[in-house]
Parts: C-alpha cells; structure tokens; sequence
C-alpha cells in the first residue's frame, strides 16, 4: 500500500504547542525549504553536547516503565519514543517539562500510539509521515521535527521512524524508507534518523544500510550492544550525518521488549 504524508497541524489538542511562534507544514517535503524560516521563529537552539533517548517502550503496559523513563530519560535533551501511548501520559512521567510532537499511529477504542518526540527545545517545525501494515491495515508513524541549532545557520533534522512489521517482500518497508529520501535530500545540515527499524532479515537491513550510505548518514555501535533482536538482528538503530557519537550504549529493561538506547553526540565541525 502506498504511503501517505499526512500533516499534523499542532499537536493533539490536549498537548501544549511549543511555542507561540510554531512552524507548522502542510506537507512533509515542504520541511527542508524552510531554514530561513526555521531560525526566525525559534526563539531557542539545540547546542551540544546533546544528549539523545530512543525507545519502543511497548505502548507502556509493563509495570515499572515510569521508574526506567524517568531514570535514563530525566537528563536528556532529545526523548525519541515509539509505540508512545498517549493514556499512558509518557512526557509527563518526565522531572523536567519537554516539548512535544506526536505522530499518531494504532488506535484502539481506548488507546491512541504513535511516535512521540520529546525536546528540551521546541522544534520549528513538525509533521508526520503515515504507512500501513498490508496486512494488518493498521498505521506506522514516522514524526519529522526540526530544530534550530545554537549559533549556526543550519537546523538539525530529526526522523523518530517506527517502521512497517508484518511483510512477506520488501514493497510497503521500502517504500516507507524510501519516502524519507526527499527530506534527507533536500536538508543540507546535520540529521538524525532513529527509531525502530524492524530490521528482522537481512534483506531489510541491507535496504537500510544503502538508504543511509546514499544520503551520508553513519551509524552508532554501541557499547555494550544489548540492543533488542530477532533472528539475532538489532531492531533498533540510530543514523548521523553530520554528527558524531560521542559516547553511545544500551540498557537491559524488563519493562518492554525493546532496551533502550543512550547516545551523547556532537556536531561535526
């Protein structure tokens, strides 16, 4: 099924907006025409050294994911989140307050996931990307934020991607991927693609790996590398361009079926 871009005009009604000067698309693509407009309305910039959280937290239904969020979540700059429930009120198990952009994704009757993007700085610019499990039918979410950067005239892209699951081929994965492309193409600053990749086979790990070989994003090994896997594949991956890893590990939790991942980075001069 083909992939839609959907625009998320504020975030959901009942989240506070960034900022009173937010920046908000009508379409994905048209996030990497807008640097001048980017530092116009940010009143706040991201400076190193920044300190990134990635995290499918399971839609919080194991007891005691609030004692680990907040424990390896409280001192972050960036909190990327996938499978964020909105019931389960996740930002506000937070000390200190961050700004919030959610790309909304599974709903049931009674709960409302997606990817949730939490900054100690309000981006200048959001939206989401929405594709579909072919089999299921269901939405994955991908949440695009930008950020001013503190004295420079560039903007740090973030991509927080929970990717399509459930596929015999390769088609909807790829096409969710590939949809990323004229955003990283077009944004000539520092960018940050994370999240959870489902990266089972081999064979969609390789459309990763030469999906960030073209656009110069690098990936971070970790150490240790307790990351979560299946068929002894990480799932879960964080790519830089102009960026670098300064320092970058993972924690074993009980509390989802993915650990955590820690990475402290600066910008490449």
């Amino acid at each position: 099924m083909a992939t839609a871009c959907l625009c998320i005009l504020a975030v959901l009604a009942n989240y506070p907006r960034a900022n009173a000067g937010h920046l908000d698309t009508h379409d994905c693509s048209s996030v990497a025409e807008l640097p001048s407009a980017v530092s116009e309305v940010s009143s706040k910039a991201l400076e190193a050294p920044i300190k990134l959280l990635s995290w499918n937290i399971q839609k919080s239904h194991t007891e005691g994911w609030e004692q680990d969020l907040q424990k390896i979540g409280d001192d972050r700059d960036l909190v990327l989140i996938q499978e964020a429930s909105i019931q389960a009120d996740t930002q506000g198990v937070l000390l200190k307050p961050m700004h919030v952009a959610f790309a909304a994704g599974y709903a049931t009757e009674s709960e409302e996931t997606g990817v949730l993007t939490l900054s100690a700085v309000p981006p200048s610019v959001e939206c989401s990307m929405t594709s579909w499990e072919p089999w299921l039918g269901t939405p994955k979410a991908t949440s695009v934020t930008k950020f001013a950067i503190n004295d420079s005239v560039d903007t740090l892209m973030v991509i927080n991607l929970h990717a399509i699951n459930f596929t015999v081929g390769l088609e909807e994965f790829t096409a969710q991927i590939d949809a990323l492309s004229p955003l990283l193409t077009s944004h000539q600053g520092p960018a940050l693609l994370a999240g959870d990749f489902n990266t089972w086979n081999d064979a969609r790990q390789a459309h990763i790996e030469d999906f960030v070989t073209e656009h110069e994003l690098q990936p971070v090994s970790f150490t240790p590398d307790d990351r979560s896997t299946f068929w002894d594949m990480p799932l879960d991956h964080i790519y830089l361009r102009g960026l670098r890893a300064l320092e970058a590990q993972t924690i074993a939790v009980d509390t989802s079926d993915h650990n955590p991942l820690l990475v402290t980075l600066e910008f490449e001069l």
